[in-house]
């Protein structure tokens, strides 16, 4: 297995416990928390990458100067 394959696993791993963490606590019930979890994961792993891709474009963009 490629190393970058195993750092996005490791990565979503992690993710999915801060999901689960988060979402547990905002709940009072556990089944609304479990319900809301593959959306709030989604949320999440999509903001990462949004962050990813801005600090990309800022290190491509800086560090050409």
């Amino acid at each position: 297995m490629s190393e970058l394959a195993i750092h996005l696993v490791l990565f979503f791993l992690v993710s999915l416990g801060i999901v689960l963490m988060g979402s547990f606590y905002s709940e009072a019930e556990d089944g609304p928390a479990l319900r809301a979890v593959p959306r709030r994961l989604a949320v999440f792993l999509l903001g990462c990458g949004v962050l990813a891709g801005v600090m990309l474009v800022c290190e491509h963009t800086f560090a050409a100067l």
